[in-house]
């Protein structure tokens, strides 16, 4: 078999293709998302970056570093102990939302967006249906019978997601940006100036891929026979999860 990551990749072709070029999608790469619509999509991720911040926390608890001192080569970051890679990994990550989070505030006050509005229906601010299936989703992923593979698979599994799904964006935006020079944005520019350059960065591209590389060394690292094939069914039903979550996520537009 191909790789982990390359095998999911090809499990839901056309799950994955609807879920990361969903109409709400397609208004934000030529500028017609409204800001209402796109204050309160942002309202429902930032709570979905705050439940990544204690999932991150609950995959930091299953890491077990080995006891000794490896020799490493300081010039090669790569040989380090996997666990210790995983670790920076994880590390990075929590850094990386935090200033996610702050990102989201400063680009809302810049361009006037609302970060607390109530979901469809709901006359508070709180998560919605489809927030509250991601954190339930991270809390299982998370919890004490679950292995570290199937914990990464998840965290791959959505920023993945998240990263092909801006990049449809980023490409209906490079193609076709008529109402921008027409300095009609309909969300003031933040899509255009702010978010999906953030959102399809080399950076955030290059972590997407350090995340996959690991998935493929815990994965091969487990091996194979029987209990591998069960570990490959229960990755196989996380990335099923994560694929259908994300076209959830979208609001219709």
């Amino acid at each position: 078999m191909d790789s982990l990551t390359d095998h999911l990749l090809t499990l839901t072709p056309s799950t994955l293709h609807t879920s990361t070029t969903h109409p709400f999608l397609h208004a934000a790469g030529t500028s017609t998302l409204s800001k209402a619509t796109l204050s309160a999509w942002l309202s429902q991720d930032r709570l979905y970056a705050q439940s990544y911040i204690r999932f991150i926390g609950l995959l930091l608890s299953k890491i077990r570093l080995p006891y000794t001192t490896p020799t490493t080569n300081a010039s090669n970051p790569s040989s380090s102990p996997l666990e210790s890679r995983i670790l920076s990994l994880l590390t990075s990550a929590l850094l990386n939302i935090r200033r996610e989070l702050t990102f989201f505030e400063t680009v809302a006050t810049e361009y006037n967006l609302d970060l607390t509005v109530p979901p469809p229906g709901e006359t508070t601010f709180g998560p919605s249906e489809a927030t509250h299936a991601y954190t339930d989703l991270f809390l299982s992923a998370g919890s004490s019978g679950v292995t570290l593979l199937e914990g990464l698979v998840v965290l791959w599994a959505t920023e993945v997601c998240y990263f092909r799904a801006w990049g449809f964006a980023r490409g209906i935006m490079e193609k076709d940006n008529t109402n921008a020079e027409k300095g009609g944005d309909a969300d003031g520019g933040a899509l255009r100036e702010r978010f999906i350059p953030n959102w399809t960065s080399e950076e955030f591209g290059r972590f997407v891929d350090e995340i996959g590389g690991l998935v493929d060394e815990v994965a091969r690292r487990g091996g194979e026979g029987e209990s591998g094939k069960e570990m490959l069914g229960r990755c196989e039903r996380w990335w099923r999860q994560v694929v259908w979550l994300e076209g959830m996520f979208w609001p219709e537009v």
